[in-house]
């Protein structure tokens, strides 16, 4: 039996099994809560000798939102033109050229394909085949590590090495591979051609343009190129830390204090430009945690005026200058007003504590 035949076979049973086991829902039913996923590929992952004429297809597990997957598809190296079809849901990619003799290919799905009721895939899918006798032997493997950015279903993207280290033009941006890391922020890119130099990104595309923006999306880079050769056919602990840039600074500390009654402040100023404030007020002493774009600030806290000027406003300076990166963490900060307030004074027991 062909290949061709194998998977229509395949194709027709599950399609089969599928269609009797789906219940139906009146309007106002059941949320759909399963997402999506790829039943079957054709050709099958790791597939070589592939036709450099072949159709790709893929069999979803349910009807799928057309424009979501379509927007959703990449294909690795990039090709001219591709062509998208639905045939129910069978999903087809084809190409107005050959593809390349001996070449390794990755169609992949990103997680942001949606299923007809607007649920996502979550998890992406691929499948890579090569043209040639054999896959291109080349891995690249590592883990995303990132702090306010999340780690799950991030597009890990391999440029040329040429590209250096940051490839921001809409021009350049286009990947020779693309994975993407699972739960734990792990990633491993399969089918590199050896001999080469590359660049490792994990990409976040706030606005899913597919381009990056300097001024909304993060791209972060590992800080060495990459090369792979055919005595070193593996690259591991590729581990890329992924900072937000306009994420704020935290810091954290401690207010003590003998007066449990009175109002503090702890207060950032900007510098230069001191007009620039951030604040946080909390009754009574104890923990506080203050956020900060990132700069130059100086810290300091005050206990308030109380009603009728009571108690007196007091102030404690750091006197510390923080130079402050997105997501850096300060802690340990104490302003410690007791030796200015001074012991508190006792209200005098019940019946005047006589003898």
């Amino acid at each position: 039996m062909t290949r061709a035949a194998a998977f229509a076979a395949a194709l027709a049973a599950i399609l089969g099994t599928g269609g009797c086991a789906r219940s139906v829902f009146p309007p106002g039913g059941p949320v759909d809560a399963t997402a999506p996923r790829v039943f079957a590929t054709s050709p099958a992952d790791s597939s070589v000798r592939v036709s450099r004429n072949v159709v790709v297809e893929l069999l979803f597990s349910e009807g799928m939102d057309h424009a979501s997957v379509r927007d959703a598809t990449r294909i690795r190296p990039p090709v001219e033109r591709p062509q998208f079809r639905w045939s129910g849901r069978r999903f087809r990619v084809s190409w107005a050229e050959p593809l390349k003799p001996n070449t390794t290919y990755h169609v992949v799905i990103r997680g942001s394909a949606r299923d007809s009721h607007g649920m996502a895939m979550g998890a992406p899918a691929s499948i890579h085949f090569a043209t040639g006798d054999s896959l291109a032997p080349g891995r690249i493997t590592g883990v995303l590590r990132a702090i306010t950015l999340k780690r799950d279903g991030v597009p890990i993207l391999v440029f040329p090495g040429s590209y250096g280290s940051r490839p921001d033009t809409a021009a350049e941006f286009e990947p020779l591979y693309e994975a993407a890391t699972d739960t734990a922020g792990v990633y491993m890119v399969t089918g590199v051609v050896v001999g080469q130099e590359y660049r490792v990104f994990a990409f976040y595309d706030r606005n899913a343009n597919d381009s990056f923006d300097a001024e909304l999306d993060v791209l972060a880079p590992y800080p060495q190129p990459i090369r792979l050769t055919p005595d070193r056919t593996v690259a591991d602990s590729i581990n890329i830390v992924a900072v937000d840039p306009r994420a704020p600074a935290t810091l954290s500390g401690t207010i003590a204090a003998t007066d449990s009654t009175a109002r503090y402040r702890v207060e950032a100023r900007g510098i230069p430009d001191s007009t620039v404030t951030r604040r946080v007020e909390r009754n009574g002493p104890g923990p506080f945690t203050l956020r900060v774009p990132a700069g130059t600030w100086t810290l300091r806290a005050m206990r308030l005026t109380g009603p009728e000027g009571k108690p007196a406003a007091l102030e404690v300076r750091s006197g510390e200058v923080l130079e402050l990166s997105p997501e850096e963490e300060r802690r340990g900060f104490l302003f410690d007003f007791q030796p200015l307030e001074g012991p508190r004074t006792q209200p005098p027991p019940p019946g005047g504590g006589g003898h």
